[in-house]
């Protein structure tokens, strides 16, 4: 179960080229994650302790039902994030018409609150992204507590 005041983010990386898996891994880099720390993000291993889940990669008809699977255990309020161009819209693998691509994209299955563009995405770019979940986060909490 996510911490109260921790944002917790699993990555669940599809497939594909991998790209988007290595910015990923260097945004858990030591350049990065001391400002991840001051963020209040905490990587978690799995879907089911996330708050936010960051999907990267390529959503296949393969891959499809575990994928949908994943997003299903995490706990609400949850977030989905979809992180490069193949994870947002096939990226140049659907221009290329590669068999074997998912009938929809990720955001018809599942409500997509925050995209990040990028072949591959840059960590810093990744790092925007949860910036701008913990702030949200943040000022939803103050509302909660200047409103009791």
């Amino acid at each position: 179960m996510p911490r109260r005041r921790s944002l917790s983010v699993c990555n669940l990386h599809m497939g594909g080229w991998n790209g988007d898996a290595l910015e990923w891994e260097a945004l858990l880099s030591p350049r990065f994650m001391p400002r991840l720390s001051k963020l209040g993000v905490e990587i978690v291993a799995t879907s089911q302790e996330a708050s936010v889940l960051v999907v990267t990669g390529l959503l296949t008809q393969g891959n499809l039902d575990a994928v949908l699977r994943e997003i299903a255990r995490m706990p609400q309020p949850s977030m989905v994030v979809a992180a490069g161009d193949a994870a947002i819209n096939g990226g140049s693998w659907s221009r290329l018409g590669l068999p074997g691509l998912a009938p929809y994209l990720l955001s018809h299955y599942v409500d997509v609150q925050i995209t990040v563009p990028g072949n591959p995405p840059t960590p810093q770019a990744l790092l925007a992204a949860l910036a701008a979940i913990a702030s949200q986060r943040m000022d939803h909490r103050r509302r909660a507590a200047t409103s009791e």
